[in-house]
């Protein structure tokens, strides 16, 4: 079992020490009138996000990692992952879509030109 993975079973590398942080947004409709007062309500249900981050990942762990999201390699923008929610201290369920992914090739071969491994690699998963 991992800390994220996919509803068919595909483990997310475990964020960095430090990384992994969660947050939930409320979205809201409003503003504030003449007086300063807010005046407004909440629109739909929270939602959850994950801010991940890798010290270090492998070739192969960045591959895997980014096809989970990429449709032309098989994979889906948008995923069921099991993640752990603070809201019930449990695991859960929930269908979440991927931000920005992003990292830094370290110590490229120069004569294959592929990196040996990447660094500061950044995920989110945001719910839908």
């Amino acid at each position: 079992m991992a800390w994220i993975e996919t509803a068919d079973g595909i483990a997310v590398p475990p964020p960095a020490l430090g990384s992994g942080t969660v947050t939930i947004s409320s979205a809201v409709d409003g503003a504030r009138n003449g007086n300063g007062d807010f005046i407004g309500q909440i629109i739909g249900d929270d939602k959850f996000k994950i801010e991940c981050s890798f010290q270090l990942l492998y070739p192969e762990e960045m591959m895997n990692l980014l096809k989970i999201f990429d449709r032309r390699r098989g994979g889906k923008f948008i995923n069921t992952f099991r993640v752990f929610d603070p809201r019930v201290n449990d695991f859960v369920y929930m269908d979440m879509y991927v931000g920005d992914r992003s990292g830094t090739p370290y110590l490229v071969n120069p004569q294959t030109m592929r990196p040996s491994f990447w660094r500061d690699v950044k995920a989110n998963l945001i719910q839908v």
